[in-house]
């Protein structure tokens, strides 16, 4: 589901746009689709029904062939394109994958459709407004566990990392593996540091003198003319979700067992350290002036990317602001830090881990599976991670992305991705069935309060009623 996507963008671009907005526009500017009439799952009788229309089982001979359904994201298809279905065509010359590429906004309404119509495709990735718990949970795509099991010594799962197989973990089963695993950071311009002669921010996780007090202390000495974006200079700007502004400071939006379980009755906005992490955040535009408002964002921004302009110093945000970052040149002078020290320990960073997904309604599924797991074996990850520059799933990759990336920078890179790994959890975003279709409300009750016209106190208790609502009409 990742996310705060917006309509008719992909979730590259999407996210890249937020890494350059402020704490409250960033959460205000972009979010999941709500589900269309056309997303509303089919019933049980209507599945029944449709069954007759499932995919034909694989011919004793021939060619056999397999969907690969995604959203329209250029590298990601580039990708599938050029290298992976010409590499497992040369693997199995008997097997045809066909790429079926969607726009972003049509991707779960066209998805739904063929569940409905009991024609889903053999293989689809999690990049659409839906989460894999609820595709788990509506009985779209299968449970891998099995076929993991079977596999797991030429699958390496040790090379995982813990945390990352955890979240693809539905109800006590795999439902993939992930192709990535992306970690949650702060970004700073070293340029912008050392004109103002302030210390660059440590990569060490552990670093106790690092905390949100020190943060914005550095993003106070980073920011001057705070109110003329055409001479102004910004400390921080953020790209969080719900549950990374919580997890800053040691709360919790979530009951604890909600990932166990995929199913959320509950949503912990009474609770005061919850309104008191969102407030925090919030606080950097409303309170401390040191993050740019969402007018004086959207000035920066049309003057193109405000982070290499060198008008902002950092951004809080997530892995996909590594996607933007490799299109900046060589002359554009940042590195990637820990999170600051929570209250208690470590940050827990968000960490969005996607697995690749097999239909339960296809024949095929042996045939999808060789597809999927010759996708996870560590050479084509590899070869994934250096054509999409995405942050690897496997720990024995992390070198091949780091030297994606100019020498100097490394070492600090990998101590960071090092530690979210170490100390993050997969986002409940993809864990809780359904969260698309309570996260605009979220957003939207949100929005006075991200745009300093309201606390976060005055809002949380229509945040929960609200969500409350929608969590109990919910039937998985």
């Amino acid at each position: 589901m990742q996310r705060l996507e917006c309509v008719k963008v992909t979730r590259r671009a999407a996210m890249r746009a937020l890494a350059l907005a402020t704490a409250g526009a960033a959460l205000a500017a972009c979010a999941p689709q709500t589900p269309s009439p056309a997303q509303v799952e089919p019933t049980k009788a209507e599945v029944k029904a449709t069954e007759a229309a499932t995919a034909a089982p694989a011919p004793a001979g021939g060619v056999v062939k397999l969907r690969y359904y995604v959203n329209a994201d250029p590298t990601r298809n580039k990708w599938a394109q050029d290298v992976l279905i010409p590499d497992y065509k040369q693997a199995k010359p008997d097997v045809e994958v066909e790429l079926i590429i969607v726009p972003w906004d049509e991707f779960d309404p066209k998805l739904t459709s063929m569940f409905a119509a009991g024609d889903l495709p053999e293989i689809w990735g999690n990049w659409g407004s839906t989460g894999y718990a609820e595709y788990a949970l509506r009985g779209m795509c299968i449970y891998q566990q099995e076929y993991i099991d079977r596999d797991r010594d030429a699958l390496q799962l040790d090379d995982f990392p813990k945390t990352a197989l955890e979240g693809v973990t539905i109800q006590g089963k795999l439902v993939g593996l992930p192709i990535y695993n992306l970690g949650t950071y702060v970004y700073y311009n070293r340029d912008v540091f050392q004109n103002e002669g302030v210390a660059f921010p440590p990569s060490d996780w552990e670093d106790t003198s690092w905390t949100w007090d020190t943060l914005l202390e550095v993003a106070t000495k980073l920011t001057k003319n705070y109110d003329d974006p055409a001479t102004g200079q910004y400390g921080i700007t953020t790209s969080l979700a719900f549950e990374d502004i919580c997890w800053l400071f040691g709360a919790d939006l979530w009951a604890p067992d909600v990932t166990k379980t995929s199913i959320a009755k509950t949503i912990n906005f009474d609770k005061p350290d919850v309104i008191d992490a969102f407030q925090k955040v919030y606080d950097l535009v409303c309170k401390h002036k040191v993050a740019p408002d969402a007018a004086i964002s959207s000035a920066l921004s049309a003057a193109g990317d405000p982070f290499q302009a060198g008008k902002v110093g950092m951004i809080l945000s997530a892995g996909w602001t590594f996607w933007g970052l490799k299109d900046a040149g060589g002359d554009f002078n940042w590195s990637v830090a820990a999170l600051p020290h929570g209250p208690k320990g470590p940050a827990k960073a968000s960490l969005y881990a996607d697995p690749m997904l097999i239909s339960a309604q296809t024949k095929l599924k042996d045939e999808a599976w060789g597809l999927v797991s010759f996708i996870n074996a560590v050479e084509n990850l590899r070869k994934f991670v250096v054509a999409t520059w995405s942050e690897p799933s496997r720990l024995s990759l992390l070198p091949d992305f780091a030297n994606l990336w100019p020498e100097d920078i490394r070492p600090d890179m990998m101590k960071a991705l090092e530690g979210s790994w170490k100390y993050g959890e997969v986002t409940p975003w993809n864990r809780i069935a359904g969260y698309s279709q309570f996260y605009d409300t979220i957003n939207n009750e949100l929005s006075p309060a991200a745009g300093c016209d309201k606390t976060v106190a005055e809002v949380a208790p229509i945040i929960k009623q609200k969500v409350e609502e929608i969590l109990a009409g919910l039937s998985f």
